[in-house]
């Protein structure tokens, strides 16, 4: 008995082993793709937007209190004043590490002087307050002379619960300590 096979059933199986079929993407699946796409665009640009407004809000307090750390070792170290003084179109442009007379700190025997700190954070949507006085000085023994006691660093834009303003307060040994503020205020 022999076996009578159809012939188009077994052109189809041998095509399919050999890979007859249309390889790639319809038009329906690549539009789902970029559809899919955008909305997750859409979701995750705003969050972007405040993560780095935020992390630019730590940025520039931390700063603030790496310049206020270094002032007050230098001031112990040298045994004299040193004073930490905002630029002059305010705080947020930067700040300089001088010593009482006025003159930056060298770090070594330049001959022209070289801050020892300065920063320029120029960031439009920044604000960086004290709550008293304007430049921060330090003695001899690493205490304030001046009555400065904090500093509050915080965005113009976004609200207080997205991007959460830093404090930077300065204790009575005169060590800055930065913390979050939960009520939008710093002490």
């Amino acid at each position: 008995m022999r076996s009578q096979s159809n012939p188009h059933v077994r052109f189809r199986s041998v095509g399919s082993r050999l890979g007859a079929q249309p390889r790639g993407f319809t038009l329906i699946e690549l539009l789902t793709a970029i559809i899919i796409a955008a909305v997750l665009a859409a979701i995750s640009i705003p969050m972007y937007t405040s993560f780095v407004r935020n992390q630019r809000v730590k940025t520039a307090a931390y700063d603030l209190g790496y310049a206020l750390t270094l002032a007050r070792g230098e001031a112990q170290k040298r045994n004299g004043s040193v004073v930490v003084s905002p630029d002059t179109n305010g705080w947020r442009f930067g700040w300089s590490v001088k010593t009482t007379g006025g003159t930056p700190i060298t770090l070594l025997s330049h001959t022209a002087p070289t801050f020892l700190d300065s920063s320029n954070a120029a960031v439009s949507y920044l604000t960086i307050t004290p709550t008293s006085g304007n430049d921060v000085t330090y003695n001899a023994s690493g205490r304030l002379t001046s009555a400065v006691s904090s500093f509050k660093i915080a965005s113009t834009q976004g609200s207080a619960t997205q991007i959460p303003p830093r404090c930077i307060t300065i204790d009575l040994s005169g060590l800055p300590r930065n913390t979050a503020s939960t009520s939008g205020n710093c002490p």
